[in-house]
């Protein structure tokens, strides 16, 4: 067993192709010794595959760099990662505040909360600077970009203020992030984890200034694996799915934010546009958004799972799409089967499940 370590996987997984398609012929042909023959080849090579799949890497304190660690996924990543032995550079917000407070106290001396503003160009190469100088003798192994935050509307609401402003974190935030440490990284041949979302798949009305930032994450991330793969730098793609309840997108402050940018919305609109949607409108969609609360999933550690296997795995996947929800994700399953499906389909399931088949009934909706 231990010999297939020297076997070539890319050979193993070329022989499997080539042996597949042996066992088709061999049925049309009704050839017994070639169908048994590839049949024991497709097992030796599946045996193969499973193995090197499974294995990671050895951990000796490397360095990783995470964004957005004050709450979520990112927090909950760099805990796991630090009881892993590695030396986490968690990348916060507000250095000072509750969350990462909870990160440090609870962690090894090994993580380092470094303060972090995905908006300005100049906190991120001053997280830079923190890390170069903490950074243990092997190296920095893993970029991981996570943070973001959304911004609810209508394209003709939302205003290009706000679209900027999701654009600049979630996505000009990303590539900061990624330009300053990948150099690291790519001495290291290690590994880069791009916090995406289900939605990056396929859209919402009203929610289009996020959609939009993840759907540059997915293009962006495609096309950072492709220029990598000649410096042996694996990138990784996490989508995960209905995962509010355990992140911070539902918490009071952000529902005032919410709020603000709403009157910031009626404010810059047309006396036309104001009329057509109405205030109620506009508040309705972020009402709706706490409704969508109680289906969400209860823990991250399926996404935390992902993240940690785009990190240690010898062979991490290209994607991790993770389901969330309780018992079922329907994000995650439209998302599979999306491009599959009729756009007629995937409209009308997209307008029965944002709710905007009620419009302009908002008597269900609590808009305080």
């Amino acid at each position: 067993m231990a010999g297939w370590d020297l076997i070539d996987l890319k050979l193993v997984e070329f022989t499997y192709f080539i042996t597949l398609c042996v066992v088709i012929y061999s049925v049309v042909s009704s050839s017994i010794c070639a169908y048994l023959l590839s049949v024991f080849t497709l097992y030796v090579c599946l045996k193969v595959i499973r193995k090197k799949s499974t294995e990671t890497i050895e951990i000796k304190h490397q360095g990783v760099f995470i964004t957005g660690c004050d709450t979520g996924f990112g927090h909950d990543l760099a805990r796991r990662l630090d009881s892993l032995q590695f030396t986490v550079f968690a990348g916060c917000l507000h250095p000072e505040g509750d969350g990462a407070k909870k990160l440090k106290a609870a962690s090894s001396k090994r993580l380092h909360v470094v303060p972090l503003d995905l908006g300005s160009d100049e906190s991120v190469q001053e997280a830079h600077g923190y890390v170069l100088k903490h950074l243990p003798s092997s190296g920095l192994w893993a970029i991981v970009s996570n943070a973001g935050f959304n911004v609810m509307g209508d394209v003709e609401l939302c205003t290009i203020n706000l679209y900027k402003k999701a654009m600049n974190v979630n996505y000009f935030g990303a590539i900061r992030t990624i330009r300053n440490f990948l150099y690291m990284v790519r001495k290291n041949k290690g590994r880069v984890a791009i916090v995406s979302s289900v939605r990056g798949r396929f859209s919402f009305p009203a929610d289009s200034a996020y959609h939009v930032t993840k759907h540059g994450l997915e293009t962006m991330g495609d096309s950072l694996r492709l220029e990598m793969l000649k410096f042996g730098v694996q990138v990784s793609i996490i989508e995960p799915g209905s995962y509010a309840n355990v992140t911070s997108s539902l918490n009071e402050h952000v529902f005032d934010r919410y709020r603000e940018e709403a009157d910031e919305m009626w404010k810059a609109a047309t006396e036309d546009v104001r009329k057509t949607y109405g205030r109620k409108y506009v508040d309705a969609e972020i009402a709706k958004q706490k409704i969508g609360g109680p289906g969400n999933a209860l823990t991250s550690k399926p996404v935390i799972d992902a993240l940690e296997d785009a990190i240690v795995s010898e062979r991490p996947h290209t994607r991790y799409l993770v389901d969330g929800g309780i018992w079922f994700d329907r994000d995650t399953t439209l998302a599979r089967y999306y491009d599959y499906l009729p756009t007629w389909l995937t409209d009308w399931l997209i307008i029965k499940w944002s709710g905007c088949d009620k419009f302009p009934d908002y008597k269900k909706l609590k808009l305080d």
